[in-house]
């Protein structure tokens, strides 16, 4: 009876244990590609990426987000989209370790010190590279570029991880993103729920050098987009 109750004590640490090594591992592979993205000197492949993917439809990859964000919410939590409410057919699902499918292309960093963001931006939207990081919607703007350059990211299920805490940006906050060729400073100036569909939240103008943070909302539940506009206010060069 002893063993036994050992072995339930055992088998309770290491389940109670399992979302903090899923956490871990992410933050590790994260912190991993943001190292070999910064000892990296060439950035031909960035640029070859940005090019074949300039031409890919950015609503396609809008919508793609309806997809993505889902068990960022209601289907990993149990939690039905009308209501909030658990579901009673549904149990609690844990989050597994995530593992990218395949290699990464980063962009660059993202940092948005209100709210302890510092993760890698990646190239797309599949749920592969939005497990690893804020991923750049194919077929908006290139960072630091003309235009609105729309980034994506989950409200993880760790307080502080990804987009969890973007709720909390007002207009004037800044964001910072570094490339391999410059420093782009932003402020905010809108903060926006609007409805999945609604893709006018990513288009732009080339008069116009922003960036667009998009997110679900609300966390765990997912049927609105939470979008935070901000605006271009200073680039520094960084030295070759």
């Amino acid at each position: 009876m002893k063993k036994l109750s050992l072995i339930l004590i055992i088998v309770g640490i290491l389940a109670a244990l399992s979302p903090l090594a899923g956490q871990l591992y992410t933050k590790y592979l994260e912190y991993r590609m943001m190292v070999e993205w910064l000892d990296s000197e060439d950035a031909a492949s960035i640029e070859e990426t940005a090019e074949e993917t300039a031409a890919a439809d950015p609503e396609q990859g809008f919508s793609q987000l309806q997809e993505v964000f889902a068990p960022d919410g209601a289907k990993a939590e149990g939690v039905t989209e009308n209501t909030g409410t658990p579901s009673p057919n549904k149990p609690k699902v844990t989050p597994k370790p995530a593992k990218p499918a395949v290699k990464q292309t980063v962009l660059g960093i993202i940092r948005i010190d209100k709210i302890k963001v510092k993760d890698p931006i990646v190239e797309g939207v599949e749920a592969s590279n939005l497990k690893v990081g804020i991923g750049h919607i194919p077929g908006t703007a290139a960072l630091g570029q003309p235009g609105n350059s729309a980034l994506a990211g989950h409200r993880s299920y760790t307080f502080g991880k990804f987009f969890n805490r973007l709720d909390e940006l007002v207009v004037g906050d800044e964001i910072i993103i570094t490339t391999k060729k410059e420093e782009l400073k932003y402020k905010v100036y809108e903060k926006l729920v609007v409805l999945p569909n609604d893709v006018s939240v990513i288009k732009g103008s080339k008069n116009d050098n922003i960036i667009t943070l998009i997110t679900c909302t609300p966390i765990y539940v997912a049927t609105h987009r939470l979008i935070i506009h901000a605006r271009l206010e200073d680039k520094t060069l960084k030295e070759p």
